[in-house]
């Protein structure tokens, strides 16, 4: 996403945990967003009429507290209310993000403070992104895909709560701070158009952006010597030595005689992913990562066909509530750095 576009500007500003007022101007109308977090609490604007039309109101204002008003009134439920100012918002945004000529401008100020409605930034542009007409935002949201995909902050947390499908997490789950847009669609079990919508709304809902790649430094190569060194001292028996010292370390660590096999959570169906991947590298990853805990780890497969991929899961647990109390506290290192852990249900699965 350009970083120069207002749309990149405003996502950017928001992922970055942006507190305050997005100013969005162009020349359909003009927007006012107050955010905290990832969280818009008020909106004031051109509503198009939007609002007068569902409650009744004309006196304009801000937009939640039309909504409340209304409620209040008994005009409008409040799940009416919450529908129309949400469908208003993402009209009036689909607007801006699609202006050629739209501008953005932030400041802390945060005059409103939450009052029972907010909208969930990142929710509403993932929705808009992956619903009817997301197309036209894909290179709004990612104009350039050949740049690489940088995890913004709170990564995991952020694409946990949006409660995507296991298609969706393992699309993002490949966003590593390394790859391009282009890397992560173009082998994609799941259609490169598919992830690259996916990824695109991931950019403009403030998880991601895109950044140059950093051009690697040659290694200087080391100048031949001068005058020939010294004969040096046999060191073979010396390497064997080590050699067989660290073989013995592994077997130590790999067997482990001084634990016990202990199973979390006691046997059972459910466990927590903690890792997952597509391509034959990433499995060999998680095959590696199960040796580790072979009572507690093992990789298991999910989805079919050309779309099926691999998860790490952890645990053994009788029930959805028991996985999901231990992925509280899952032990430490235990989760892949940016994958989001979540609890599934592995069939067949026995201690």
């Amino acid at each position: 996403m350009g970083r120069t576009s207002a749309a990149g500007q405003l996502a950017l500003w928001v992922g970055r945990k942006g507190k305050g007022t997005a100013h969005l101007r162009w020349a359909g109308g003009e927007l006012t967003l107050y955010v905290s977090g990832l969280q818009i609490v008020a909106v004031e604007g051109d509503d198009n009429e939007r609002l007068a039309a569902a409650f009744g109101l004309t006196g304009g204002g801000e937009w939640f507290g039309e909504a409340a008003a209304a409620v209040a009134s008994g005009q409008v439920s409040q799940a009416e209310a919450n529908a129309v100012v949400k469908r208003t918002v993402a009209e009036r945004l689909r607007e801006f993000f699609l202006a050629d000529d739209a501008e953005a401008n932030f400041d802390s100020a945060l005059p409103f403070e939450a009052k029972g409605l907010t909208i969930s930034y990142p929710h509403l542009v993932m929705e808009m992104g992956l619903g009817t007409g997301g197309d036209d935002l894909v290179d709004v949201f990612l104009p350039d895909p050949t740049l690489i995909l940088r995890r913004l902050p709170e990564f995991p947390k952020r694409v946990g709560a949006l409660v995507l499908t296991d298609e969706g997490m393992a699309i993002l789950a490949k966003v590593n701070d390394q790859r391009t847009a282009l890397e992560i669609s173009d082998p994609s079990p799941h259609g490169r158009d598919v992830a690259l919508r996916l990824l695109a709304a991931a950019a403009g809902a403030g998880l991601v952006e895109a950044v140059s790649r950093v051009a690697e430094t040659p290694l200087s190569t080391v100048p031949e010597p001068a005058f020939p060194l010294a004969p040096r001292r046999r060191l073979w028996p010396r390497i064997a030595l080590v050699a067989l010292l660290v073989a013995a370390a592994a077997l130590l660590l790999y067997f482990r005689p001084w634990e016990g096999a202990s199973v979390a959570g006691g046997g059972g169906p459910w466990a927590v992913a903690v890792d997952g991947g597509c391509q034959p590298a990433e499995l060999e990853r998680l095959y590696r990562r199960q040796e580790q805990d072979k009572a507690n780890l093992r990789v298991v497969p999910f989805g079919h066909g050309d779309g099926q991929c691999y998860r790490l899961v952890w645990g053994h647990f009788p029930s959805e509530a028991a996985a999901k109390d231990a992925s509280s506290r899952l032990p430490s290192g235990i989760v892949a750095r940016g994958f989001p852990p979540h609890v599934v249900r592995v069939e067949g699965s026995t201690p």
